[in-house]
């Protein structure tokens, strides 16, 4: 006998990925199709709902959940703002799906959508209280506390990437300074590696890109690192204590059991998690620290689309 039934909807920059899931998180059909950033938002929705009907248990779905990055209102599903689809600015996002499924759909943003996908992918629903992080353009992140998405009043809490670590850093695009983002999201990391190089040498970067320094993302810091780049992991041990400072306010303030890190910066890993374990033992309380469990996921492509399916049950 099947469980309950889920669509999940997750609309990033360049893809947009459709699954049909059960109540336990576990995906039965899947599709993805290219993000079509020049049309209008109604038209793209119209296309992915075209792509779900043709799943053979779409018939059988309690609901449907959207995830998408932006300033997103859960309440009412609409999408203020998405920073990677600009005609995207206060769709009723919820009203038009409901209007083209006769479906009751839930609406909310990525970072949330993949914290709860990590709750019941990577923590199996066995957590109480879990942090998830995901490092990749930016910083985002979600909470679940009492086993419950944790929205706030105005459903920004978990928006932990604009946390200040340095008061006198760089400018970041939410207009504070210092944010965690600055530091280790991919687009200022890329750009602080690029000028790092100007005064120092490496061989390995310079071969891995040609020296078009433009062409550095944090994947191809791993590469170096991997051959064996002093500059490369200096770097990466940067990212580890600016990270692991950032986990000790997490640790200290939240408390929580479980701690996931995802997104793109994460399959790096290997190179800097040694230095977040030490900031931590270092900067957080010891009981908290004991614990708490850090761990990265091992569904990061999963998780987006399994959350906003989950949507329902938040």
């Amino acid at each position: 006998m099947l469980k309950n039934l889920y669509l999940g909807i997750d609309i990033g920059g360049t893809r947009i990925k459709v699954a049909i899931v059960n109540s336990e998180g576990i995906i039965f059909e899947e599709s993805s199709i290219a993000t079509d950033t020049k049309s209008k938002p109604v038209n793209v929705l119209k296309g992915i709902v075209n792509v779900a009907k043709n799943f053979k248990n779409y018939s059988k779905i309690k609901s449907i959940g959207v995830g998408i990055a932006g300033d997103v209102c859960f309440q009412t599903g609409v999408v203020r703002f998405s920073p990677n689809l600009k005609m995207w600015r206060n769709i009723k996002l919820r009203e038009i799906l409901t209007n083209l499924t006769n479906k009751k759909v839930y609406v909310d943003n990525d970072a949330n959508a993949a914290s709860i996908g990590a709750f019941y992918l990577d923590a199996k629903g066995k957590t109480t209280d879990l942090v998830c992080i995901t490092l990749g353009t930016g910083v985002g992140g979600g909470l679940i506390l009492d086993k419950k998405l944790y929205r706030g009043i105005t459903g920004t809490a978990g928006e932990v990437g604009h946390i200040t670590i340095d008061a006198y850093g760089k400018k970041c695009n939410c207009g504070n300074r210092g944010c965690i983002e600055t530091f280790v999201g991919a687009k200022y990391l890329s750009k602080f590696v690029q000028d790092y190089l100007k005064n120092k040498n490496s061989k390995i970067i310079n071969r891995l890109v040609g020296k078009n320094y433009k062409l550095i993302t944090p994947q191809l810091l791993a590469q170096a690192a991997k051959e064996g780049d002093k500059i490369a992991k200096r770097i990466w041990k940067m990212v580890g204590e600016k990270l692991g400072i950032f986990l000790s306010i997490i640790i200290n303030f939240v408390n929580p059991d479980t701690i996931i890190l995802c997104g793109g910066l994460s399959h790096a890993k290997k190179y800097f998690m040694k230095y977040i374990l030490q900031e931590i033992k270092t900067r957080a309380f010891k009981s908290a620290t004991k614990a708490c469990k850090i761990v990265v996921s091992e569904s990061n492509h999963k998780l987006g689309v399994v959350g906003a399916a989950m949507l329902s049950e938040q």
